[in-house]
């Protein structure tokens, strides 16, 4: 597949999440909005779908390793706190 398929260092991932639902006794929408680019880190080039695939599963095995995730048991991904995920120092990729 590296034969076939050639590298590039020019793509872009992009994030739209958009969730709806009651808030202070009213139905509101709110949408959340990035793109992220392929970059140096570390002295490495990286693409886009590199650092975004990587990042997700660094930064949930950073947080189990840190004592922030449950042990044992299946967690699901709606039980991991985005606050924390997002000001991890793998998931704050994802905020760029």
């Amino acid at each position: 597949l590296e034969h076939a398929v050639p590298a590039t260092m020019q793509d872009v991932i992009v994030i739209f999440v958009t969730v709806t639902g009651q808030k202070s006794g009213r139905f509101m929408q709110e949408s959340y909005s990035r793109k992220v680019y392929g970059r140096e880190i570390a002295g490495e080039l990286w693409s886009a779908i590199q650092i975004t695939t990587a990042s997700g599963i660094c930064a949930v095995l950073d947080m189990l390793c840190g004592g922030e995730l449950p042990r044992q048991g299946f967690v699901r991904q709606e039980e991991i706190p985005f606050p924390k995920f997002i000001t991890n120092r793998y998931g704050r990729n994802y905020d760029v």
